[in-house]
C-alpha cells in the first residue's frame, strides 16, 4: 500500500470508492454503510485499479464460500456479524458461511476435495501447517499480492498497526516466504494463577522468573500435603514450546524449515519442570481438566489458552457458589521466563484465499479487510473471546471485555510472543512432543529424548514432504 498513497494524485477519480472502502469497518455497530460509500459506484475502486495483479478486476455481486469451524452461540454472533457485511458492503458481496466441522475435518475435506481435482471453499479457515499442505498443490493465493496490492492492500499504518509476529506467522518459509493466511484473531499460551491463595501464602502476585514460580508452587503444594496444589502440569506440544520461548529458545531453527526440540533452552526448561515434578510440587491431573482443579484449589497454578479464560471464570463462580464464599481472585501471566521480556506462545487459524477467480479472490480479500479492521475485530473478540490481531482494536473494546481483567492481563502480553512450526508434519509431531514430554516427567534421559524428538521430526518432516509432491 506504500505505492498506493504515493499514487493518490494521479487516481482522484477512485478516491471517492477507496474512501468508502476505508470507511466500511468503522460503521457503529447495526448502522448501514457510510453516506459517501452508499451514493459511490459499485465498480468505481476496480475502475481506478490500473495496477497490480488485480487490475480491472471487478468484485460486485460475488458468492464467497468460507469454509469455518465455529459452532454455538459463537456461530450464531458470527452469521448475524457476516450478515451486516452481506448487506453494506459497497460491492454486493455475499459471504457464504458454512461450518465444516473442526480443524481436522476441514483439513480432511480440502484435501478430499484436492485429491478429487476439485476446488474447495473460496476461503478456509486452518493452521500454518495446513496451508503447507496445501500448498504443495498450488491452492492458496499469496496474500502478499494482496496485502500490498497499489489499490485493494493495507497503508503502512495499517500494517503497522498488527502485531508484527501476528503478521510473520502466515509468512512460509518453505514456499519462498510466500504469505498463505492473514491473522483474524489469536490465542496464548499463558499461565493461571490463584491471586487469593498467593496473598495468603504471602507473595504479592504471580511469578516471573521459573525461581520464584518454584517458590511459590512448593509452598501451595506443602499447604495443601496431598501430592497437588502446585503446578498443574500440562504436556502437550504447545506446552513445550511455551516453556522453550520462555527460557530463550526456539524449536525451529533459523530458517525455519527444520526442528530444534533438543537445544539447551529447551533441555534447560525440561530440567527445571522435572525438578519441580520430583520435588513433589508440580502434578498431573488425572480427573475433569485443569480449570476444575484451579478452582478447587487443587493447584495454584495452571497453564493452557487464554480461550480458556471463560471456562476457569465459571468454574471459580461455581466452587465459590457452592460454598458460601466469596469467588478468589485469579488472573492470567506470562510463563515465568529467564529472558528480560516474557516471550508468549501465541497460535490460533488463518484465514485463507483459494485461487479460484480473480473476482472471487479479490471478494475474499474485501471481507478480510473488513474482519480484520479494530472495530469489527473489537466485536469478534467480544464474540469470541479471542484476542484481536491489531493494537488499536483495543479502543473498541465493549466495556464487558474492558472489564475482563483476565482478558486484558493478556492483552498487555500480545506484544511478547512467538509461534510455534509452520511445517506440514506438525500435527503428528505434536502427539511425539507430548510423549516425550511424558517421558521425561518418568524419568527418561532428557537429551536423549529431546534428540530423538528432533530426529523424528525432521524425518517426518522429509518423509511426508516426499509423499505428498
Amino acid at each position: 500500500m506504500r505505492k498506493y498513497l504515493g499514487l493518490l494524485a494521479i487516481l482522484l477519480i477512485g478516491v471517492l470508492a477507496l474512501s468508502a472502502c476505508t470507511a466500511m469497518p468503522a460503521a457503529p455497530a447495526g448502522e448501514q454503510a457510510t453516506e459517501a460509500a452508499a451514493e459511490a459506484p459499485a465498480d468505481a475502486a476496480a475502475d481506478a485499479a490500473t495496477e497490480g495483479v488485480y487490475a480491472g478486476v471487478d468484485p460486485t455481486g460475488q458468492t464467497v464460500v468460507w469454509w469455518h469451524q465455529h459452532t454455538g452461540s459463537r456461530e450464531e454472533k458470527l452469521l448475524a456479524l457476516l450478515d451486516e457485511f452481506n448487506s453494506t458492503n459497497e460491492y454486493g458481496i455475499t459471504i457464504d458461511p458454512q461450518n465444516q466441522g473442526g480443524y481436522d475435518e476441514i483439513r480432511d475435506k480440502v484435501n478430499s476435495s484436492i485429491a478429487a481435482g476439485e476446488l474447495p471453499a473460496a476461503l478456509l479457515v486452518g493452521y500454518q501447517n495446513d496451508q503447507s499442505f496445501y500448498q504443495l498443490n498450488d491452492v492458496l493465493v499469496d496474500l502478499n499480492t494482496l496485502m500490498n496490492d497499489p489499490t485493494w492492500g493495507l497503508t503502512a499504518e495499517e500494517v503497522a498497526d498488527f502485531y508484527p509476529t501476528f503478521l510473520e506467522q502466515s509468512v512460509n518459509p518453505i514456499f519462498d516466504n510466500q504469505r498463505l493466511g492473514f491473522p483474524p484473531n489469536r490465542s496464548m499460551e499463558v499461565l493461571f494463577y490463584n491471586q487469593s491463595w498467593l496473598e495468603e501464602l504471602g507473595f504479592s502476585g504471580p511469578p516471573a522468573t521459573p525461581e520464584e514460580f518454584k517458590t511459590m508452587a512448593c509452598a501451595a503444594a506443602e499447604a495443601v500435603g496431598d501430592g497437588t496444589g502446585g503446578y498443574i502440569l500440562r504436556d502437550d506440544a504447545s506446552a513445550l514450546a511455551a516453556w522453550t520461548f520462555a527460557f530463550g529458545g526456539h524449536v525451529l531453527t533459523e530458517d525455519g524449515k527444520s526442528y530444534v526440540f533438543n537445544g539447551p533452552a529447551t533441555v534447560e526448561a525440561m530440567t527445571f519442570l522435572k525438578d519441580l515434578y520430583d520435588a513433589g510440587c508440580a502434578y498431573f491431573f488425572t480427573e475433569g481438566y485443569p480449570n476444575t482443579q484451579f478452582a478447587a484449589r487443587k493447584g495454584i497454578f495452571a497453564q493452557g489458552s487464554t480461550s480458556g479464560i471463560p471456562f476457569y471464570a465459571g468454574d471459580v463462580a461455581k466452587v465459590a457458589e457452592e460454598q458460601g464464599t466469596e469467588p478468589d481472585v485469579w488472573g492470567v501471566a506470562a510463563i515465568p521466563h529467564t529472558t528480560a521480556d516474557p516471550m508468549q506462545n501465541i497460535y490460533g487459524g488463518d484465514v485463507m484465499i483459494t485461487k479460484t477467480t480473480p473476482e472471487q479472490e479479490l471478494a475474499a480479500w474485501v471481507f478480510i479487510k473488513w474482519f480484520t479492521s479494530p472495530e469489527i475485530q473489537a466485536r469478534w473478540s467480544d464474540i469470541s473471546g479471542y484476542f484481536p490481531t491489531r493494537a488499536s482494536t483495543a479502543e473498541f473494546f465493549s466495556d464487558a471485555l474492558k472489564a475482563n481483567a483476565p482478558f486484558q492481563q493478556g492483552v498487555e502480553l500480545l506484544p511478547f510472543s512467538a509461534y510455534e512450526p509452520q511445517l506440514i508434519s506438525y500435527t503428528s509431531v505434536r502427539d511425539k512432543a507430548t510423549e516425550a514430554f511424558n517421558a521425561i516427567m518418568q524419568g527418561a534421559d532428557i537429551q536423549q529424548t529431546l534428540d530423538d524428538l528432533t530426529t523424528f521430526a525432521n524425518e517426518q518432516e522429509q518423509t511426508m514432504m516426499a509423499e505428498a509432491q
